[in-house]
């Protein structure tokens, strides 16, 4: 399980990178008691509770996908799809074809920033717990390079696992700019997102190594076709209670 888990962590670290500059301004929009630090750190976690566990609800979903492709015997196939999509979108911004993935869900955006609207404006005592589940909810390219990640593992608790330690690994950076937003400029976050494209490219070699079946311990591990179908089946007969002979 720490083969799962402490890659997706390092991704979640490698995203904290990237969330300064997209929701950074968002998490120091949310209403914290700022009476004092304890007080702030509390809505805080409240707050990324609700991210997390998002995260690993998504990432349960899309394990049933995984766990389908995996049936079919297309997982290497596809984690080196996957690999390579991530590596195109670390450099999108320097590739002319690109097309902004993005602009098809400002519907979405729009609906889900409404919902914050309301929820900010309401008296619950589980308002900072909404928002963040909203939040994880919202539209992010290293959301998605990480489901993508979690998707090739092929099963919904890997995925889900996966997620979680992508979420518990982006608390760090996101923690820290709501409590101390004010020592971090606009020049910090512009020069550390610069190394951002060459972190998410290794996360991309990884998934292609992992793809290729090379029997390398942890990074490119052999993968049976006939192992992996009984592992699906046997795990539906689990679920299920009973198998057909």
């Amino acid at each position: 399980m720490e083969t799962i888990f402490i890659p997706a962590f390092i991704l979640g670290v490698i995203s904290n990178l990237h969330c300064l500059g997209m929701c950074g301004p968002i998490a120091l929009a949310i209403p914290l008691n700022r009476s004092s630090k304890s007080a702030m750190l509390f809505g805080i976690l409240q707050y990324h509770l609700g991210r997390v566990l998002v995260y690993a609800i998504l990432g349960y979903i899309v394990g049933y996908i995984g766990m389908g492709i995996k049936l079919f015997g297309i997982l290497q196939a596809i984690s080196i799809i996957a690999g390579i999509g991530i590596i195109i979108y670390a450099w999108r911004k320097k590739l002319t074809f690109f097309k902004n993935p993005f602009t098809s869900s400002l519907r979405h955006t729009s609906l889900l920033s409404r919902s914050m609207g309301k929820i900010m404006r309401s008296e619950s005592p589980l308002k900072l717990f909404l928002l963040g589940a909203l939040n994880g909810l919202l539209p992010c390219g290293m959301v998605y390079t990480a489901l993508i990640t979690a998707v090739v593992l092929g099963t919904p608790i890997l995925s889900a696992t996966s997620m979680l330690a992508f979420g518990l690994g982006t608390l760090p950076g996101l923690v820290a700019f709501s409590l101390f937003a004010q020592q971090l400029g606009n020049p910090i976050r512009s020069k550390i997102n610069r190394y951002l494209p060459y972190l998410i490219t290794v996360v991309g070699l990884l998934i292609v190594l992992r793809g290729m079946n090379l029997n390398i311990p942890y990074i490119s591990p052999k993968v049976s076709f006939s192992a992996a179908k009984k592992e699906v089946v046997m795990d539906c007969c689990h679920k299920n209670m009973k198998c057909e002979k």
